[in-house]
């Protein structure tokens, strides 16, 4: 009996989260190497209750913890895992942040939930990064706000959701609250460009440098570069002055810079696909995922790249998100694997959306392609660790109940034994 616990602490002290069971009367049962080392204790916590080990309290978080919530509570009245993010106080007496995810075990016969599982995984430096990149956020929509570029968000008929204090001035409003509460859409002196415009946007996804001629409020012809990609039915960008300007190339390219640091910041992969299945766009977070150059993605078929298969998935036996959106007309979003330049195998999310052209026909469909290999083998790690506890628990319980069996009939036995030797 005693090798397969062995086993299994073995097992738990080689994660580096901390991993505790706690009975329902909030003690712990068991605790593994890293939650020892977070706390800082040498000897055993077991018995220790969780909230005196977690927010130095004598009596359960419900009603004297600042959140006002109890995981452990909230397992044992729903049997349902709890997932929730606090800080918890060290023996040190420093305040760590902590992604806690409680989980139940329960007693077969019964249902009852009778311990709870929480690993609790610190998190504190990430949520610092967090609020570090919440305050570059701000910082950018500050820079967006004063920029000396004209920036803004507008539906695909043009009217106005977002103009910043630049724009505003270009087209001769007072600011861009006066503008957006106008009701104004971007007027194009020929509407003529405009519609060229929207019908590269949904071939594409993207324009860059596109020349117009704006009208102004006050009806004043303002010539101007206009950069936009097409989201759904927005459309976001910047539009850049040109009325004064002396070289155009080096407008050009400046503006060209600044878009482009707006498309490369995102996040997730972004490709346009035409019919043919052909790559017409693809942004760097695409390229990383993939491990291929941008210039060697375009052009390329979408199944080359991702599958590295010769022909398309739905060919494969596979669903396809793309194909979806080309024969339904809505989204569709689906998991898929795809390959890296490695080889290597990655779990992702894609959602497809359609580009119409004026006539309503779809003509591409964009494509977000969201890397979660990591979220999909944390979830597989995690079910792995709950079932190797409840082999744990059944384990422990089984040689509980032997060991209450065993000390039954040695009582049995003695009984009799006095019984014998008062008859003898």
């Amino acid at each position: 009996m005693s090798e397969p616990a062995n086993v299994f602490e073995t097992v738990t002290d080689s994660i580096g989260d901390g991993i505790v069971l706690i009975d329902r009367d909030y003690k712990i049962t068991f605790a593994n190497a890293a939650a020892h080392r977070v706390f800082g204790i040498n000897s055993s916590i077991r018995g220790i209750t969780c909230h005196s080990l977690f927010h130095r309290l004598s009596t359960a978080c419900n009603n004297n913890y600042e959140f006002k919530r109890c995981p452990h509570t909230e397992v044992i009245n729903t049997g349902k895992p709890v997932s929730i993010r606090y800080p918890i106080i060290l023996k040190n007496g420093k305040k760590r942040i902590f992604d806690i995810t409680a989980s139940p075990i329960t007693d077969k016969a019964t249902n009852e939930v009778t311990h709870i599982v929480k690993i609790l995984k610190d998190v504190t430096d990430s949520t610092h990064t967090e609020n570090m990149l919440k305050e570059a956020a701000t910082k950018y929509q500050n820079l967006v706000e004063n920029a000396l570029i004209g920036v803004y968000n507008t539906n695909i008929e043009g009217h106005v959701l977002y103009v910043n204090k630049a724009l505003a001035e270009m087209l001769e409003y007072i600011s861009p609250e006066e503008m957006i509460n106008s009701g104004v859409v971007l007027r194009c002196n020929d509407p003529g460009n405009m519609e060229v415009l929207i019908s590269k946007l949904r071939e594409t996804g993207s324009v860059s440098n596109y020349e117009v001629n704006l009208l102004t409020k006050k009806g004043k012809i303002k010539p101007a570069l206009i950069s936009a990609k097409l989201e759904g039915d927005v459309l976001s960008g910047m539009i850049m002055d040109v009325t004064d300007q002396k070289t155009m190339g080096e407008l050009t390219k400046k503006q060209e810079l600044f878009f482009s640091s707006i498309l490369e910041g995102m996040q997730d992969g972004m490709v346009v696909v035409n019919r043919n299945f052909e790559i017409i766009y693809a942004n760097s977070s695409y390229a990383r995922q993939t491990k291929t150059p941008v210039d060697e993605i375009r052009g390329r078929h979408c199944f080359e790249v991702s599958h590295h298969n010769a022909k398309p998935c739905y060919l494969a036996g596979e669903e396809c998100s793309v194909k979806n959106a080309f024969d339904t007309g809505i989204s569709s979003k689906i998991i898929h694997t795809h390959f890296n330049g490695n080889n290597r195998k990655i779990n992702v999310e894609t959602v497809a959306y359609p580009l119409r052209d004026l006539s309503g026909n779809i003509v591409s469909v964009v494509e977000r392609v969201c890397d979660i290999t990591e979220k999909i083998e944390l979830e597989n790690e995690l079910k792995k660790r709950v079932n190797e506890l409840e082999a744990f628990y059944e384990m422990a319980v089984g040689r509980e109940l032997r060991m209450i069996e065993l000390k039954n009939e040695i009582e049995a036995l003695k009984e009799k034994s006095v019984k014998h030797n008062l008859e003898t």
